[in-house]
């Protein structure tokens, strides 16, 4: 069993490896309208937990960074906010369709970079992949109001776009845990209404 082991380790490590491989030529740098940019801080170097090696270099952002992030968000919330809803659905889904398609890659760098066990991280790759189906699943309705009433008063509620809105991962699972703030305000047009969203993972894994 201790041999079984010991191959699976160096074949995991061995894709890892391949994986990894575009990081360490090109660092992981900030993607801003859709581009891939430098960041204005400089770098920082991300380090594995599991063996404190050198991962590669990171995008350092500042200030000026965040306002670039900011005005691209605003500019396609217009198209976000109107596009058809059975539209965004289908990209909901793609993006699932793909998150599936490369989870064991995201659940080996995950692990490398959070230093989370394998079993666990492999399961959270496709636990993103789940949230956004069921985000999916929920686009049509998503700017439905309700209607509440009583003997004298009738309640209506409505879900407007609100606009960008910034969020924040954490470090443990910084992956899948983006997913339950991307997911849902990419099939609302946003949670209450349409938003386009600016992600800040957590410094520490950037990987995620």
């Amino acid at each position: 069993m201790r041999d079984n082991a010991m191959t699976a380790l160096a074949q995991n490590i061995e894709k890892l490896s391949g994986y990894l491989a575009r990081f360490k030529e090109t660092g992981i740098m900030n993607r801003i309208a859709g581009k891939d940019c430098t960041g204005s801080g400089g770098v920082f170097q991300s380090i594995s937990p599991v063996d404190k090696s050198v991962i590669c270099d990171v995008a350092r952002g500042n200030e000026a960074d965040v306002d670039a992030a900011a005005k691209a968000a605003s500019d396609a919330f217009p198209a976000w906010r109107d596009m058809p809803a059975l539209e965004r659905k289908k990209i909901l889904i793609n993006v699932a369709d793909a998150i599936e398609a490369r989870a064991e890659e995201i659940a080996l760098c995950e692990c490398w970079d959070t230093g989370q066990t394998l079993r666990f991280m492999s399961k959270a790759a496709l636990r993103g992949a789940e949230n956004f189906r069921y985000f999916a699943d929920q686009v049509v309705q998503a700017r439905d109001g309700q209607h509440l009433q009583s003997p004298t008063l009738m309640n209506i509620t409505t879900r407007k776009p609100i606009g960008p809105v910034g969020v924040i991962t954490p470090w443990n699972t910084p992956f899948m845990l983006s997913t339950w703030k991307i997911a849902p305000g990419a099939r609302r047009r946003l949670h209450r209404g349409a938003q386009t969203r600016r992600r800040q993972p957590a410094h520490r894994p950037p990987i995620g």
